[in-house]
């Protein structure tokens, strides 16, 4: 293995939580130089991450039992399986053309900064693996890299555009300036969010409807503390799951409830506090660094682009997430054209309401409307990746999951613009199978 893939192999393996902190830590040492108030601000930035890390991993796994449920009472055949992370971990590191990608995308980047295409300065090293998925699937059919390597630069420049688009939301909703969020299979969702959104405007009844996740909190007095709330909607998640057998036996099925509750209830108080850490030390850092270039580079306003990790530990997107995690299985099992089976991508789902919320300004009405319209589409993508991911597993030599006819990944098929380019460029691609 050359140096190349060595070192992109370790910055996967490291993966976000681990290098943001680091990265940022080194920038603003170098901007400041002031070495114990970074390593404070680097210490708070790593707690909180890896907070956020651990609290998103216990949430989506909370939902597994009830998962199970669903499944077991539905009667489709799933074909394809999400075997998440791991698909488009193969297809980049079974690229050739890695290097040149991660090369002509930091240049991108640099240019359309100097041109004013883009005010985001993307150290987001991390999420390079998008653009780097996009190019190595485009190489891989046509096996031509110049080709490869312009199509990771067309994702990564729409990327960067959105990006700078929808940067103000951060600041207004989430209430950090100077951010972006250059995260391929993420931020391309916020135009189609941001349109259902327009379009609920111009619709009488629905325009008037507005429901807040601090109005449900303002209402509910008491019981919208975390931990209540967690604990009564956990037991009730819990008694769904039991349903069948509840009244067979009750006493451990009203234990397990009820440690469903606890259990919920814990994630929703200490995700909070997770996403408080990361801000102390995130939000100096950033405002250093934004100092030193207003002061010895230019005037004009740039954001640092940083991974969503950042952004989801808000309250109202977990609030959210508790419905729509089980919902997108459950779509799943009655959508017709679907046949893929959400599974290992399923952590995808609180990163991709960060930008089904942050468009309604936290409108959970909106956003729960706008999530049951996106999600039917991105398992439909998932389901047409599946053939694609399958071949490419294949070409590699590289073991399918037992039991299903086809791989794929809601994350690596989640990139909405480089699906339609893929499929607008299907005809020219087809000379090349």
């Amino acid at each position: 293995m050359s140096t190349t893939y060595k070192i992109v192999n370790f910055i996967i393996e490291l993966g976000p939580v681990f290098l943001i902190p680091v990265i940022l830590f080194i920038i603003s040492l170098i901007v400041t130089r002031s070495p114990l108030k970074n390593l404070k601000n680097f210490a708070f930035m790593l707690t909180g991450m890896i907070g956020i890390s651990v609290m998103i991993t216990l949430f989506v796994n909370f939902f597994a039992p009830l998962i199970s449920t669903i499944l077991i009472n539905s009667s489709k055949n799933f074909e394809v399986i999400d075997a998440g992370w791991v698909v488009s971990r193969a297809v980049v590191l079974n690229s050739p053309i890695i290097l040149q990608i991660i090369i002509a995308v930091f240049i991108l980047n640099l240019i359309m900064l100097f041109l004013r295409f883009t005010r985001t300065i993307n150290i987001d090293l991390w999420n390079y693996w998008a653009f780097l998925l996009a190019g190595s699937i485009v190489y891989t059919i046509t096996e031509i890299k110049w080709m490869g390597i312009l199509m990771a630069i067309i994702v990564a420049a729409i990327t960067f555009v959105l990006s700078d688009i929808y940067a103000p939301h951060i600041e207004s909703y989430f209430g950090i300036k100077g951010i972006s969020n250059p995260q391929a299979n993420i931020i391309c969702w916020a135009p189609f969010s941001q349109f259902i959104n327009t379009i609920f405007d111009r619709i009488p009844f629905i325009r008037r409807m507005h429901i807040f996740y601090e109005e449900i909190q303002y209402k509910l007095g008491i019981f919208s503390e975390p931990i209540i709330m967690g604990f009564i909607i956990g037991t009730i998640i819990g008694a769904i799951t039991r349903y069948k057998n509840f009244s067979l036996n009750p006493v451990p099925n009203i234990f397990y409830s009820l440690s469903s509750g606890v259990v919920l209830s814990i994630i929703m108080v200490l995700m909070p506090r997770a996403t408080n850490l990361l801000f102390r030390g995130l939000v100096p850092t950033i405002n250093d660094i934004k100092s030193f270039i207003a002061r010895r580079i230019t005037k004009r306003e740039l954001y640092i682009g940083l991974d969503s990790v950042a952004l989801v530990g808000q309250p109202s997107i977990i609030f959210l997430s508790v419905f729509i995690i089980p919902l997108t299985v459950y779509i799943s099992t009655i959508l017709p054209g679907n046949n893929v089976l959400p599974n290992a991508d399923l952590i995808i789902i609180p990163f991709l309401l960060i930008w089904i919320i942050a468009p309604s300004g936290g409108d959970i009405f909106r956003s729960f409307i706008s999530a049951i319209i996106i999600i039917p589409a991105i398992l439909w993508i998932t389901t047409n990746m599946g053939y694609l991911f399958t071949n490419l597993f294949l070409k590699y030599d590289l073991e399918l999951v037992e039991g299903y006819n086809r791989i794929s990944s809601i994350g690596g098929s989640s990139n909405v613009f480089f699906w339609i380019l893929l499929k607008t460029l299907e005809p020219i691609f087809n000379l090349f199978l």
